[in-house]
């Protein structure tokens, strides 16, 4: 039989005469059904149904009879959507209800439903003690819901019960269990605890003396603990590796506080303890320490709060000042290289890494033994690679390392591939407290290694200690010996550069999604304290960059984007550590656009020095045509006798020009890993060159003069003359596309143009024209826009749009103009970097209001030469 008499139908009765009764709680909707004579909470209101029976189906009405101290009354029954159901509600029961139900045919038997009064509760007190330790007055709170109270908290929950009934059991309902709680005074329970996890319940009670009455539940509560997380403790400055002469003299500033408030204590390695949060000033003088030149002195700052039974200990970051003598003192550089065949020894990358080895190590004495058997297995992975590469080099230069001051520089590389073998084997046998000294000892070797070789190159510099000289270079002054770095070398450096930033980036990007995700789903502790070693991580690997570029520009403007996205991570790191990924959300953001920035500025220098490279190799080949179009004159003119001279000057330009085409080819496999286009390109004017006989011309020119065929000859060096001022074109050409891939007004303009293009459509009538006026001003403004022809014309058909008097007559003139003027900037670039500028900045694209300012300030820069 269906339990809700609601869903009840008239088939499912019956035949045989009779009425059937039952009850429901008016505000359940029937959902629950009740004998017709039952128990109810006093006030409830009560549904009375009644169904007839199949034989009485012709029944159109019933009535409701009860007893009322005045004698019986009675009032009709209402007919249900059901057939032969019929309801009424009674009056809220206050006392008791006797009732029956009667019809033309058929009445019920007298029945009684009860009103009782269900356990009530008077008040719910909740108190927490806090921790002696955190100095905190008592917290009071009163009913249910959600409370927070410091972790170790001495937590009571005080009922206090209704008189009636008279025995109560009172019941706390748990995800686990059920939990009862005992009473301490005639209708007073309580029950307490020390708060270390986060408690959750309902409040029941139920009547002793009747247990089969509904029990009566109170609202859920959430008493969450508020924990005491370990005190933050930071270097704030100077935060960076740093390397000094061993008598400088050092200013730390160190930020420290507590997550409680109270009349907290905070320690720090230099001071007493202080109050809640102090920034802390301390000079350290590196002449009241025993250092000498090669010692690392490894610093940090401690803190501990006062938590009971014991205080929690936090410590910042790590940071390494390395000893140097003063003529060796420079922020870190890429290591120099070694005279001869000898190849560079990575020995800045060496220490960057023992140091990454050595900050592991520290992190993982603070962990747990799970986390420290993991970090184990990444600290002997780490000294295991390191190991290999400083194996390598050793073996690669061995037996040519230089003595500088009575030390072989190759053993001591060899010693600390020793020492870091021995961090490798202790972390593999998990023991990680050992493994921090032959660490620290690699290190120091390391250091003198990278002193001694910086000492090394300053003698040299100076002309002192240096090899004895080569023939060759014996007799040449001092300036002559000097080279300036080679552009295909430079541009390869910079080309790792820019690789590493994009991978900074990269990482910078991932990390901001991790900030965010730990904002938006209110992350506190560990996690935070992740992203924020993450990070301070890509901030150390972007200050090693930083100082090689100061190193070796001395220009603080070549590393502001640097120094700002450096500033940026340590801002984020330190508001993640704080706990408020909310706030380290916007630093992560501008520290990633600070690297795109910078990664736009190694682009732009890369494109520079690539187009020069070219440009050299364009004037080349034009200082060649002239000569050739100068001996051609002379050929000319020439009398009988003069070919054997005529012809030695030919053979000489016939040899540059070989030697021009050689160039050019090494010159395009130098820009195969920056730029294929121009690689391209410069291949197919060398090719072309050779195919439209430049050599072969050469050559019988050179016949012909050996001949005194000077008619001959002339029309052979003419085409040797054409063919190099076809090829100085083609290079000029391939210098200007280059130029132009870091021009950043062109890129904006290529930009404006497809965005004008997309939006065209929608544009009113003024935005038309304004869009024009700033299009025709832009490319007006474009090199060689006044000598060429099209791009003239260009200019003065969009001119004409704004003074269009028809609306539909100057959106056509405008969307032609927008689509020549696209075809005709990309003649700049070449076309595949024309799609990929797109492809990258579609995101980013400016709002036309915003291109109005930008355009014009670029387009000023272009007209004045920038």
């Amino acid at each position: 039989m269906d339990s809700s008499p609601l869903k009840k139908t008239f088939d499912s009765l019956s035949d045989e005469p009779g009425l059937t009764l039952f009850t429901t709680k008016t505000a359940s909707l029937g959902e629950t059904q009740y004998p017709a004579s039952h128990e109810f909470t006093r006030g409830t209101e009560v549904s009375v149904f009644a169904d007839v029976t199949r034989g009485h189906r012709g029944l159109k009405s019933a009535r409701i009879e009860y007893e009322t101290d005045g004698g019986k009354e009675s009032m009709d029954m209402i007919s249900t959507p059901t057939l032969g159901r019929f309801e009424t509600v009674v009056p809220p029961l206050l006392d008791s209800f006797r009732y029956r139900v009667v019809t033309p045919t058929l009445e019920s038997d007298w029945e009684v439903l009860e009103p009782y009064d269900p356990p009530s509760l008077v008040h719910a007190k909740w108190v927490a003690e806090p921790p002696s330790y955190l100095k905190m007055e008592t917290i009071r709170h009163e009913g249910f819901g959600y409370l927070r109270v410091p972790e170790g908290s001495l937590l009571s929950l005080e009922l206090h019960v209704g008189e009636s009934p008279e025995r109560v059991g009172t019941f706390i309902l748990g995800d686990d269990a059920n939990l009862t709680i005992e009473s301490n005074a005639p209708g007073f329970f309580q029950h307490g605890l020390v708060l270390e996890d986060e408690w959750k319940g309902a409040v029941r009670l139920t009547d002793l003396d009747a247990p089969e009455r509904e029990p009566v539940d109170f609202d859920e509560f959430v008493i969450a603990p508020i924990p005491d997380e370990p005190p933050l403790v930071e270097i704030t400055e100077p935060a960076k590796d740093l390397q000094l002469p061993a008598d400088a003299r050092l200013l730390i500033e160190v930020f420290a506080s507590d997550d409680h408030a109270g009349e907290k204590e905070e320690e720090s390695l230099f001071v007493e303890p202080v109050e809640k949060e102090k920034n802390l000033n301390y000079i350290l003088d590196l002449n009241e320490l025993p250092l000498a030149v090669g010692d690392v002195l490894t610093y940090m700052a401690l803190a501990m709060d006062n938590k009971e039974p014991e205080g929690q200990l936090a410590r910042s970051e790590i940071y390494f000042i390395e000893i140097l003598p003063p003529e060796g003192n420079t922020t870190d550089g890429d290591g120099g290289e070694m005279e001869g065949e000898q190849k560079e020894i990575p020995v800045r990358d060496f220490i960057n890494k023992t140091k990454k080895i050595i900050r592991m190590t520290y992190d993982a004495l603070l962990e747990n033994d799970h986390e420290k058997e993991k970090m184990a297995l990444a600290i002997g992975s780490a000294a295991l690679g390191l190991k290999h590469e400083m194996t390598k080099v050793y073996d690669e230069n061995e037996g040519q390392f230089p003595v500088v001051d009575g030390i072989d520089l190759g053993e001591l590389l060899n010693e600390a591939a020793y020492h870091i073998e021995q961090t490798e084997i202790f972390a593999g046998d998990q023991m990680i407290d050992e493994s921090l000294e032959p660490s620290e000892t690699t290190l120091r070797k390391l250091v003198q290694l990278y002193a001694l070789m910086q000492k090394m190159q300053k003698q040299k510099a100076k002309g002192k200690g240096k090899p004895e000289k080569s023939e060759e270079t014996a007799g040449k002054p001092p300036e002559e010996e000097e080279e300036s770095e080679d552009p295909a070398e430079e541009l390869r450096r910079l080309g790792k550069d820019l690789e590493k930033l994009e991978e900074f980036e990269e990482r910078q990007k991932e990390l901001n999604s991790e900030i965010g995700r730990a904002a938006a789903a209110g992350e506190e502790g560990e996690p935070n304290q992740e992203i924020a070693r993450d990070q301070e991580e890509l901030r150390r690997e972007l200050e090693s960059l930083r100082d090689e570029w100061y190193e070796r520009s001395g220009s603080l403007g070549e590393v502001e984007s640097l120094d700002a996205a450096g500033g940026e991570m340590k801002d984020a790191a330190g508001e993640l550590r704080r706990d408020e990924p909310r706030d380290a959300r916007p630093h992560g953001e501008l520290a990633a656009e600070a690297l795109g920035n910078a990664i736009s500025e190694v682009e732009g220098k890369m494109a520079g020095l690539a187009a020069g490279m070219v440009d050299q190799l364009s004037e080349q080949a034009g200082e060649l045509a002239g000569r050739q179009r100068g001996l051609s004159e002379e050929t000319g003119k020439a009398q009988p006798g003069e070919g054997e001279e005529l012809k030695g000057e030919q053979d000489q330009l016939n040899e540059e020009a070989k030697e021009l085409l050689d160039k050019i080819d090494q010159s395009a496999r130098a820009l195969g890993d920056f730029n294929e286009n121009a690689t391209e390109d410069l291949l197919k004017g060398s090719r072309d060159s050779r195919e439209d006989g430049l050599e072969r011309s050469g050559k019988r020119a050179s016949n012909s003069l050996l001949y005194e065929a000077f008619p001959q000859a002339q029309r052979e060096e003419d085409k040797v003359a054409e063919n190099l001022e076809d090829l100085e074109k083609d290079l000029q050409g391939v210098a200007d596309k280059l130029r132009n891939l870091g021009n950043q007004a062109l890129r904006e303009l290529v930009e404006k143009l497809q965005q004008t293009k997309d939006e065209l459509p929608g544009m009113g009538e003024e935005e038309i024209k304004e869009t024009a006026e700033e299009l025709a001003q832009a490319i007006g403004g474009l090199p060689n826009a006044e000598n060429d022809e099209r791009l003239r014309n260009l200019t003065r058909f969009l001119e004409q749009v704004p003074i269009t008097e028809d609306p539909s007559q100057a959106k056509s003139m405008a969307s032609a103009a927008v689509n020549e003027a696209i075809e005709l900037v990309e003649q700049f670039f070449w076309q595949e970097a024309v799609r990929n500028k797109l492809r990258r900045n579609q995101d980013t694209t400016a709002a036309p209001g915003r291109y109005k300012r930008q355009v014009e300030e670029y387009f000023r820069r272009i007209a004045e030469g920038e």
